[in-house]
């Protein structure tokens, strides 16, 4: 047991001297920011105002989508590919909700034909049409595609919610579980109430490894390339107290192996609205008042030079 509360924000393990790196911040409209110069842009042709706006990341290409904040009977979102300041972001139309495809240049959206139809669809970054999909549920949430399949959620928010990876052409089920918490390469990593179980899809064997920190369900981000995936278990309520906190260890998804990020755990006021992601070259970007980034092995975090104001902190992917 911890003989005190945990530091606040990012302490000790730092080094200061730039990252290079730009994140795609959820705020609306979108905003372009550079964490080492503070230079920072919204995205033209988009609607601004009070609007929910989330930001995801297919291959290099960050997709967002936005739409009116909504109570009941909400709308879907519009949905863009954001390929940089050269052109205005692609519209891929509106959706209820998106997943990055498999080959990094295309996305499964759910759309929404009427009140109670909807279906699934397949459409290239550049908003062509794949097809593919067929009828869905309203309330299937596409989560990401493998070689292996799409993973998806049906049945999002209700007592009989399961994930599955399906066969999207088909709609066969490939695996099923209460808690898929990721799914890259060959692998799944399931969620239980104390462990963790990596699947393996080639030959469908499967280890149970014991997490570091007892949390149902924590937050697993899988690397670009598949050999790391980032898991962080931060909490609400630290001990049951009214302390947020952010803990990240990564998994080694080839010897099942962990390792904790430095300067772990600590105190956050932006649990919600802060975000990990993985750049191209391998660094573990973390968006919380400040941008840092980590290679594993490395001894400490990576400082930018610029902090994101309080209207600027919110979730974000990597554009690098």
């Amino acid at each position: 047991m911890p003989s005190g509360p945990p530091p606040s924000g990012l302490t000790g393990s730092v080094t200061t001297g730039g990252i290079g790196v730009e994140l795609l911040l959820a705020t609306s409209p979108p905003t372009v920011f550079d964490a080492d110069t503070g230079a920072k842009g919204t995205v033209p042709g988009v609607p601004g105002g009070d609007r929910l706006v989330s930001v995801s990341r297919v291959g290099r290409t960050p997709v967002f989508t936005t739409a009116p904040r909504c109570r009941q009977d909400c709308q879907p979102s519009d949905v863009y590919a954001y390929t940089g300041p050269a052109s205005p972001p692609t519209s891929l139309g509106q959706a209820l909700s998106v997943a990055p495809g498999a080959d990094t240049q295309s996305v499964w959206l759910v759309r929404q034909d009427s009140p109670d139809n909807c279906r699934l669809e397949h459409v290239a970054l550049t908003g062509r049409s794949l097809g593919g999909g067929g009828v869905a549920s309203c309330s299937t949430i596409p989560r990401q595609e493998t070689s292996h399949g799409l993973l998806i959620t049906v049945g999002n928010g209700g007592p009989e919610t399961v994930d599955v990876l399906i066969d999207p052409e088909t709609g066969r089920s490939v695996q099923q579980a209460p808690s898929i918490l990721a799914a890259t390469g060959d692998r799944l990593i399931l969620g239980g109430l104390t462990d963790l179980t990596v699947v393996d899809l080639r030959d469908g064997s499967r280890k149970r490894i014991q997490p570091p920190v007892v949390q149902t369900n924590p937050l697993v981000l899988p690397s670009r390339e598949g050999a790391w995936a980032a898991v962080d278990f931060g909490s609400p309520a630290w001990h049951s107290s009214d302390i947020q906190t952010r803990d990240v260890w990564l998994l080694n998804l080839y010897d099942l192996t962990w390792q904790q990020a430095p300067s772990m755990p600590y105190s956050t006021d932006n649990l919600k609205h802060s975000s990990l992601d993985w750049t191209d070259h391998g660094d573990l970007v973390l968006d919380d008042g400040v941008v840092a980034a980590w290679h594993p092995g490395e001894p400490s975090w990576r400082l930018g030079k610029a902090k994101l104001t309080d209207p600027l902190q919110e979730a974000a992917v990597a554009t690098s």
